[in-house]
């Protein structure tokens, strides 16, 4: 940098020439804007309302419960992103990007986006669980974010629906990576609802299943079971992994539950699984892999999500491999789905 000597015989610094590409992707990637807004739209459910073609803003809002000039200035603002499109008659219309957030779309993302003020509250206040080992989500609500969902029925719902929305993801993913054909018995730990254990065992008539959850979640799946047409061939047991796990499964699969926990805790889930395990079996873990390049990551992000709600995080595959080993597993590879990766691991 040089300096130039000024008339009142001072030194000033000559600027450089303004990195513009810098400043804009700056203005992109700190906007806390549009994702509060796009949250906005799908809480209004104006994707599914334009499902039968552009509107008004005025019109949609007599349907959605909204201030039409308002909606207007919001859905304006969502189209420089390529969520909605404008024409010349102020009228919006569905993108490839908003008709995934239709509820009836065979894969619908729209439980992945809802507004959910609790989790903004705790997103807001990161700074603290960054500063502190308390997590921000219980600074600001004074509980953990499993209380708070145990006790307020709409943020549990949401919730719900989040998983969901991942999950019919999620399904045709690892059907697609991953080879099935050895697998006789699957145990589907934390499997909640069943869907993903469904969808497996629709896949594979030839396959039984074991769905495991604790008491008051597990008798839940037996409806969506039914419906998919797998309850026979599938067993619900009510229990804690923490403790236990059916023995006798080719495949032991862990859907989305690491992140929820610490190491020293995984380590206790895998060696649950590892007593239980036969000498071939194996364990699957889909969850949150921080990849160790400066590449954009899911897993990455999902980790500071993690680190707002509460005291787990997601891990590298080196980390992850000192998780198994801890139980006397070692990691064998981690599969990439498109969502989260397929992380397997085998008796040492």
């Amino acid at each position: 940098m040089t300096t130039e000597t000024t008339s009142a015989g001072t030194t000033a610094e000559q600027n450089p020439p303004a990195d513009v590409a810098a400043m804009n992707q700056l203005v992109r990637i700190g906007d806390y804007v549009t994702p509060i807004a796009l949250r906005v739209v799908v809480e209004l459910r104006v994707p599914d309302a334009l499902a039968g073609g552009p509107r008004t803003a005025d019109d949609l809002a007599a349907e959605v419960g909204a201030h039409g000039p308002s909606l207007y200035r919001v859905l304006r603002a969502l189209t420089a992103s390529g969520v909605l499109h404008e024409d010349r008659g102020h009228r919006f219309a569905l993108t490839p990007v908003s008709d995934l957030l239709r509820e009836a779309h065979p894969y619908s993302m729209r439980g992945m986006y809802r507004l959910s003020p609790a989790d903004l509250h705790a997103m807001a206040e990161l700074e603290h669980g960054v500063r502190h080992e308390e997590s921000a989500f219980e600074h600001v609500h004074g509980m953990s974010f499993w209380e708070y969902t145990a006790t307020h029925p709409e943020h549990h719902e949401r919730y719900q629906h989040n998983m969901w929305s991942m999950a019919t993801l999620e399904i045709p993913a690892v059907l697609r990576v991953y080879d099935w054909s050895a697998t006789r018995t699957l145990v589907d730990l934390g499997g909640g609802t069943g869907q993903m254990i469904a969808g497996i065992l629709k896949e594979h008539p030839g396959m039984r299943g074991v769905l495991l959850d604790l008491p008051d979640v597990a008798p839940h799946s037996r409806s969506l079971l039914e419906r998919e047409g797998v309850l026979d061939r599938c067993e619900i047991v009510s229990g804690d992994f923490f403790h236990s796990v059916p023995a006798g499964g080719d495949t032991y699969l862990l859907k989305r539950v690491f992140y929820d926990f610490t190491d020293d805790e995984c380590t206790r889930i895998l060696r649950s699984v590892r007593s239980a395990m036969h000498p071939d079996a194996r364990v699957l873990v889909l969850d949150g892999v921080v990849r160790s390049d400066n590449r954009h990551d899911s897993g990455k992000l999902h980790d500071l999500y993690v680190l707002a709600m509460g005291q787990g995080r997601c891990r590298s595959k080196a980390e992850l491999s000192a998780v198994f080993a801890g139980a006397g597993l070692r990691l064998t590879r981690v599969i990439p789905t498109g969502a989260f990766p397929l992380v397997e691991g085998r008796a040492a």
